[in-house]
């Protein structure tokens, strides 16, 4: 367990009349406190609760902050297991590297261990942060954008005979949570957020405020606006207008939400946002890299596409991770995992017989030998073991065991996450 610096201490019980301070400590470390907002304020409270928070206090005032919630992981295959999700880990600027987050850190994984979670999972606001603390990154989205009239669609996109219809309120919430709910049990990657989540969409639709401080738009864009198809899709986005010298249209159109039940519903939502008038520019902070947009446009060298990490995640038990995942194939690989706090070091025969999983600990030697968070990055099937061989990140004395655990790991679709908690 991580030690802090004399002077400071590590706070488990974050009082409720505290809760701003703590709210504030986090996000205004990105330069966007809140707690002056009271929607903002009760919306946290709700998704974020004070129980799971901690924070370092020095002379009673909160310096750093971090906080696990209790979550579900969906594996490849579509089991679920329980996962500590890291969020909220910042420090102020005038403690940075005195450990402070790593002491919060050491003590949520901790927590975690304790409560028998089988993971810990969390986004990272800079790459070199987590790696250090065992985590790796195990799934990745595109950020697009492009101008719509350059890229066009094809006429023989799904989903030409459905209409949007535009809802608002109570039942863009309801639409929203059940689709998400839906596509995410189906995802491996999806980290399952309860429904309060959803209540942002039945909030004021001029207000970008909430979205803001969720890193889910940027200020300067108009009303949200919510297209419904039937009840298989549901698309939220804001438009930032915007005009040339000549008066002509050249607005920019920010996709929030994007939930479709089947391909017809998708190709309809994508026939609805290339249809929108004024707008110039459609721009999509997050997308499955597996999306079929890029093969329903006319030129897809038009569209500007920046791949990048996604969720983090740090195993804690190796064997029921293993055995809970679906397996594309059947075999049988023994593997060593290095871990320098000890929480899932150790080494495990994997046998996969008939789509049934065992893993137990063995002293048997290694197919595959690796750090955890190298084993963070392949656990879900989203990144080859082969690239990690390559990298020096996995050693294996017979390359065709590598092969085998790509071939037993591959999910039956890429990895993503759609809504971070």
């Amino acid at each position: 367990m991580s030690t802090l610096p004399t002077g400071y201490q590590l706070v488990t019980d974050i009082p409720d009349d505290r809760y701003g301070e703590w709210l504030d400590c986090w996000l205004g470390a990105f330069g966007n406190p809140v707690s002056a907002d009271p929607e903002i304020l009760e919306f946290y409270r709700r998704t974020h609760p004070s129980d799971r928070a901690v924070a370092v206090a020095d002379d009673d005032r909160y310096v750093a902050t971090n906080t696990a919630l209790d979550r579900e992981l969906v594996l490849p295959g579509g089991n679920t297991v329980p996962a500590a999700a890291c969020t909220g880990g910042s420090a102020h600027p005038v403690v940075a590297r005195r450990g402070l987050l790593r002491a919060t850190v050491a003590h949520l994984n901790q927590r975690a261990v304790d409560e028998g979670k089988a993971i810990v999972v969390g986004g990272a606001s800079e790459w070199p942060i987590y790696g250090r603390f065992g985590s790796g990154p195990a799934t990745w989205s595109d950020a697009v954008e492009f101008d719509v009239r350059a890229v066009g669609l094809r006429a023989d996109v799904p989903g030409r005979d459905l209409r949007p219809r535009r809802i608002d309120g109570t039942q863009a919430r309801d639409l929203g949570y059940k689709l998400y709910s839906q596509q995410a049990a189906q995802t491996p990657g999806e980290v399952l957020t309860p429904s309060c989540y959803w209540d942002r969409l039945a909030g004021d639709p001029a207000s970008g405020a909430l979205e803001e401080a969720l890193a889910l738009s940027a200020p300067g864009y108009g009303p949200r606006h919510c297209a419904a198809i039937e009840d298989r899709g549901l698309v939220t986005y804001r438009i930032m207008p915007d005009w040339t010298a000549e008066s002509a249209p050249q607005s920019k159109l920010h996709v929030i939400d994007f939930l479709a039940a089947d391909q017809e519903a998708e190709g309809a939502l994508w026939r609805h946002l290339f249809s929108v008038d004024l707008v110039r520019e459609i721009d999509v902070w997050r997308m499955p890299v597996d999306s079929p947009l890029r093969w329903w446009v006319d030129d897809a060298r038009r569209m500007r596409v920046r791949r990048q990490d996604a969720l983090w995640i740090r195993p804690l038990d190796v064997p029921r991770l293993l055995r809970t995942r679906g397996w594309a194939c059947d075999g049988v690989l023994t593997l060593t995992v290095h871990d320098p706090e000890g929480l899932a070091a150790g080494t495990f025969r994997l046998e996969v017989t008939d789509g049934h999983a065992t893993c137990e600990p063995v002293t048997a030697a290694a197919d595959l030998e690796m750090g955890v968070g190298a084993l963070a990055v392949i656990l879900l099937g989203g990144t080859p073991a082969a690239a990690l061989t390559r990298a020096g990140r996995i050693s294996a004395p017979d390359a065709r065991k590598v092969q085998l655990w790509d071939a037993m790991a591959a999910p039956e679709r890429t990895p993503y996450i759609s809504y971070w908690f």
